[in-house]
């Protein structure tokens, strides 16, 4: 056995005495200016409120062609940071100023500013934007909320207490703070971001007048007696929506006066099964109609007080984002109060109401896994608006001009969901 291992061991000293080093000086590619054969330029946004705060975070590409042994070329991603450094450069063409990787402005010296990227002889084509004056902050609003908290109870046979996870006072607290903190523009530079100047609050007294111990927090414990059928081995949407009909006079608190939560124990992809506003008010002098609500209201009580028409539902699960992301809940809010998904729905031109939103391609599904989305309109954009589904990427810190014009018309004329107050 040492005869043999002392064997392998001369063989492997002969040929390592035999290794010579390579007279070829191997060098990673390290792109020049001169390689960049093509420059693709994203502004994020067709327009941009002129307030200082807003702001363009241009998006910029290139590539080099490489032609390949089969004959064809191809184009090849450069990686940016391994050019130069100060290599790309962003020019304003109207003023003929260089602005770097972001434009931001609080005067309006062009209806429109038009931009182009440079990287050595190459240039892009030009992206132009449209100013937009600074809105005035409107009227301060106030919505008072009450979470209908569902919670199985510890009796029923399917609780296990090792994996229950009960929704705290603390989660529905951060849950309110993070919407004042997007709605109100306060976390975002989104081009077309503003102040909806509401604040949604959680109620201090119930419907009958009385302050309530944990302002806005009404659990709601069930068990087998919520079932339509008492023979059902597990419960269904209808189950608690049928629940909550039956019993309205204590789990729809007065739609006048409150926002009524129905945290639910659905996942994420169940269909909450609410309808969004059906009537308006007419409008009056100065008003127009909103767009997507066909009917027109008698009156501010002309609403049918139930789940589906008076109750904004959300599934549990929002509250259990997971690692490293925030409980984010105004999606279904923003629902309730007639905002949409900005996302593209065939045949609708602005499908959500809301000319100034982006809107991506549900067909393309890297727009599901990364917070870069594609445009229908090609151009590429970091998604960060309040109303994205939050089930895939975004920031989900803004909410548009648009939106905020669009939510507070429908707080003023929507009978069902006329619950805003001015103190």
């Amino acid at each position: 056995m040492n005869r043999k291992l002392l064997c392998v061991a001369a063989l492997l000293v002969l040929l390592l005495s035999n290794c010579k080093k390579d007279s070829y000086d191997y060098k990673m590619y390290s792109p020049a200016l001169s390689d960049v054969d093509s420059i693709y330029l994203s502004a994020t946004d067709k327009m941009l409120i002129a307030d200082g705060q807003a702001k363009l975070k241009f998006i910029v590409e290139a590539f080099r062609l490489v032609k390949l042994p089969s004959g064809k070329d191809s184009m090849e991603k450069i990686i940016l940071d391994q050019l130069p450094a100060n290599s790309i450069k962003i020019i304003e063409e109207r003023s003929g100023t260089e602005v770097g990787m972001e434009y931001s402005t609080s005067t309006l010296p062009y209806d429109t500013v038009k931009f182009h990227a440079v990287i050595g002889d190459k240039q892009s084509t030009t992206k132009a934007v449209a100013l937009r004056a600074k809105p005035g902050l409107p009227q301060k609003l106030y919505v008072d909320v009450i979470f209908h908290v569902w919670e199985l109870n510890t009796t029923h046979p399917t609780y296990d207490v090792s994996s229950y996870q009960p929704v705290t006072y603390e989660m529905l607290q951060t849950a309110i703070q993070n919407i004042n903190s997007a709605i109100n523009n306060k976390l975002s530079s989104s081009p077309n971001g503003a102040s909806a100047n509401i604040e949604f609050r959680l109620a201090t007294k119930n419907q009958n007048g009385a302050t309530m111990i944990q302002p806005g927090f009404n659990k709601v414990v069930y068990s087998d007696n919520v079932k339509v059928n008492p023979l059902a081995t597990t419960f269904n949407p209808n189950d608690f929506t049928n629940y909550i009909n039956t019993n309205k006079a204590t789990l729809i608190w007065k739609p006048k006066e409150f926002l009524n939560i129905h945290v639910l124990p659905y996942g994420s992809n169940t269909s909450m099964g609410t309808a969004r506003a059906t009537k308006q008010l007419a409008p009056q002098p100065g008003e127009e109609l909103i767009p997507g609500v066909a009917g027109i209201a008698a009156n501010e009580d002309d609403f049918v007080t139930d789940y589906v028409n008076t109750v904004c539902g959300m599934p549990r699960t929002l509250f259990f984002p997971g690692f490293e992301r925030k409980i984010e809940i105004f999606q279904f809010i923003g629902e309730f109060y007639g905002l949409y998904v900005p996302t593209y729905r065939a045949n609708i031109t602005n499908s959500d109401y809301c000319y100034d939103t982006r809107e991506y391609n549900t067909s393309n599904q890297s727009n599901y896994v990364n917070a870069l989305k594609i445009g229908v309109d090609n151009e590429k954009y970091v998604a960060d608006n309040v109303m994205d589904d939050s089930r895939y990427p975004s920031l989900l810190n803004s909410i548009t001009l648009d939106q905020v014009n669009r939510m507070r018309s429908v707080l003023a004329r929507c009978p069902g969901r006329m619950n805003a107050k001015t103190q």
